[in-house]
């Protein structure tokens, strides 16, 4: 059976970053880190995990800036290559164990943290339920990684094996939610824990920069989950526009009408100066920035009002040369909204992934995943990944259902 490794070296890790936006299918060729090869299937680290064979798993921005070497070095210190990637995933629990059943269908969330590690006490940030934002990251039971995809002992989705999974990290899925939407449901849960973290006002305009499958499902929950007022989404492509509308966006702006349009739109104006990108002194309450481009970081500080608020929700990439006057002189607040956990929603604690799943019917996820790729079609995947806002593409996703075990 055969499973997308990745293995990093200083060699690829280089060439990767120098070319891999220049020199076409670099990042899937013969220099590629990520390579397709029988793999063995990861060992349970303790009795109590559980072994889940993915059906869907999709594919990732963050999977895609591994790929090119975009991501940040930040991050070398808590992965664990070689590893399979994949961290979006709807899988089947394959034996009966005392927390699950074979055959149930399970969605993984992949975070990996003190309780999946073994780790007792637990930090005070999974103590307190935000274990995406665990201290132990490379100590306990498994090596390093912030979640299952990059963690070498546990597996990833992109694999026709098996993955390992903790108790902790799965939540069963309806019986009538489809496949289609389940394998959508941790990038939604992103979105989710976003939104309730800038929590907009009714007369607040919110801003999101970003219509990728992060940028839509931020609207989505900023409208469902929210006391959100006035929503604008910057969105490029057709499809995205029209998704974003469908989700809950007030008006749509094209990126290209971000100075010349929406600074009228949020009631201010667009001043040009010597150099560089325009002033504006007014803007948007809460601006949530989907993209993680230094452009759109810079983009998102400047269509803030004074004294507003910018969370940067998409990954951002390894180097930054921002101009950030606009955060000094207008004394923004930015934060980061990373990942899940639990959240205070109506006054009760309850999962990012609850959340999601409770609202994935209604924003009818299914239609936003597609297409499906075979695990050996991934030269395919990876580039339709790479241009789907293009191509009209949400969220692509490879097929492992059609593999007898």
């Amino acid at each position: 059976m055969l499973s997308l490794v990745y293995r990093k070296s200083v060699p690829r890790y280089l060439l990767m970053r120098a070319g891999a936006k220049r020199i076409k299918n670099l990042e899937t060729g013969r220099f590629s880190p990520l390579q397709l090869e029988d793999a063995p299937e990861p060992k349970l680290p303790t009795p109590e995990w559980v072994r889940v064979k993915p059906l869907l798993s999709g594919i990732c921005g963050s999977d895609l800036g591994t790929l090119s070497s975009q991501n940040s070095p930040y991050f070398s210190p808590i992965t664990s290559p070689p590893f399979v990637l994949g961290h979006e995933v709807v899988g089947i629990v394959t034996d009966d164990n005392p927390g699950f059943r074979a055959g149930e269908r399970v969605v993984l969330e992949p975070a990996l943290g003190c309780a999946a590690r073994g780790i007792y006490p637990p930090c005070p940030y999974c103590a307190s339920g935000r274990y995406a934002l665990c201290l132990n990251v490379a100590k306990g039971t498994v090596s390093a990684g912030i979640q299952t995809g990059f963690c070498h002992d546990t597996g990833g989705g992109w694999t026709q094996r098996t993955l390992v999974a903790h108790p902790t990290q799965l939540h069963r899925v309806p019986d009538g939610l489809p496949d289609e939407a389940a394998v959508a449901i941790e990038p939604l849960a992103c979105a989710v824990h976003a939104a309730l973290k800038a929590s907009p006002k009714p007369d607040d305009t919110t801003l999101v920069i970003g219509a990728g499958n992060i940028g839509l499902f931020t609207v989505a929950a900023l409208r469902r989950l929210t006391d959100a007022g006035r929503i604008i989404c910057v969105a490029k492509h057709e499809r995205q526009r029209e998704e974003a509308l469908r989700l809950g966006a007030d008006e749509v702006v094209h990126p290209k009408g971000m100075y010349s349009d929406l600074p009228a739109m949020l009631g201010t104006e667009a001043l040009k100066p010597e150099l560089g990108k325009p002033v504006v002194p007014g803007g948007a309450e809460k601006v949530l920035e989907c993209v993680g481009s230094e452009n759109t970081i810079e983009d998102a500080l400047r269509l803030a009002r004074p004294g507003g608020e910018v969370f940067l929700v998409g990954m951002p990439g390894a180097k930054s040369s921002l101009d950030l006057t606009a955060l000094w002189h207008k004394e923004i607040n930015l934060a980061g909204a990373y990942a899940y956990g639990i959240e205070e929603y109506r006054g009760e604690r309850t999962s990012s992934f609850k959340l999601a799943i409770d609202m994935a019917p209604e924003i009818k996820l299914e239609t936003m995943v597609g297409p499906h790729f075979r695990l050996e079609e991934y030269r395919e995947a990876i580039a339709a990944a790479r241009s789907s806002g293009r191509a009209g593409h949400v969220k692509v996703v490879f097929d492992h259902r059609g593999i007898r075990y």
